[in-house]
Formats: C-alpha cells, structure tokens, sequence
C-alpha cells in the first residue's frame, strides 16, 4: 500500500506485507524503515486495507484528501521481495514470472537513497526514487546484468546490498510473461 496525504505536506507513506504492514516507509526521503507507535494501517483485507483512526499526524484524519496505490504479488503483475544484504554482486530470485520492467529497492536498516532501475534506460544506470537528480552510470547498482523472469542482479553498493542491511524490492513486470495468466504493469 502507497498512500499519500494529497492537501498537505507530509511524507508518501508505503507498507507491504514482506517487510511488515504495521512498519513504514516514506519515498520521498531517504530514512530508513520506522515502527510508529501508532502505524496508519491496520491491516489488510482481500478487498483493499484498513486505516487506524485518524490523530493529526495519521493517515485518517478527517477533512484530509488521500490518493492510495495498491498492489497484490501476483505472478505477471507484482511481487515483493525482501533479503539481506551481503556486499557481493549476486543475484536475488523473485516470483514474478516474467522480466521485470521495473525494480524499487529500499535499504531498510539505515538511511540510503531508493534504487530504482526501469528497463528502458537499461542496467548500467541507476535512478533515485526520493529526488529529482538525473540518471547514474554505475556497476554498482545492477551489476551491468539485466534481470530475468526468475532473478535480478545486485551489485555492491551500499543502496543495494550493504553486508548484514535488510532490504525491500518491489519488483513490477515488463508486459513480458511466462505466465499464463499474465497481468501488465505499465512500466
């Protein structure tokens, strides 16, 4: 679940299943995973999530306008990943089904920029979901491997796969499928 206060200023908030729903993430900062003492959802449902009452700093508060954006692992379509870090270029399975077409990664121990790499600027380049800087030239993201319908490939930066760090990735398909009920994601 990625939800965001629309009428205000606070932070993107995202909670996911493999990292734990009542943890947070916000995308358009650098921190790392937080367990608030009073975390925005409550929980998820099959046909969408609950939000805990609203406080002024919480995800319910009324009078304010929300936009959420919600996705389910489902092969050909989204699959979330979660590992720990070990400093080597190697490679992490997911279950997608299909060659992703785009990869969110997020440090979740300490504070480091989000890694995103999208197919269409390749795997030697590198974006950052939490600002606005231009696309980097690094082996250190992707380790130059384009990812395959059953792994991607991590490099040995810190952003990606620091030794002993918990990580996050949200893998999205391609359009690409091997499975039969395939799904497509814009990306």
């Amino acid at each position: 679940v990625w939800f965001k206060h629309r009428n205000g200023t606070t932070s993107h908030i995202l909670s996911d299943s493999a990292s734990g729903i009542t943890k947070h993430l916000s995308s358009d900062t650098t921190a790392a995973q937080v367990s608030p003492t009073y975390p925005y959802i409550s929980s998820l449902q099959n046909n969408g999530f609950l939000l805990r009452g609203g406080t002024s700093s919480g995800g319910n508060v009324s009078g304010r306008d929300y936009a959420s954006w919600n996705f389910r692992k489902a092969e050909g379509f989204f699959d979330i990943v979660t590992y720990t870090g070990n400093g080597s270029a190697r490679t992490i399975a997911h279950s997608l089904g299909s060659v992703p077409g785009m990869i969110i990664i997020k440090d979740l121990t300490t504070t480091h920029e989000w890694s995103v790499y999208h197919r269409d600027i390749g795997n030697t380049k590198n974006l950052r979901l939490n600002n606005s800087d231009s696309i980097s030239t690094s082996i250190y993201f992707w380790n130059d491997t384009s990812p395959t319908a059953s792994v991607f490939t991590v490099g040995t930066g810190s952003y990606v796969n620091t030794n002993g760090n918990s990580y996050v990735a949200y893998v999205f398909a391609g359009g690409e499928s091997t499975a039969a009920t395939a799904r497509s994601c814009i990306f």
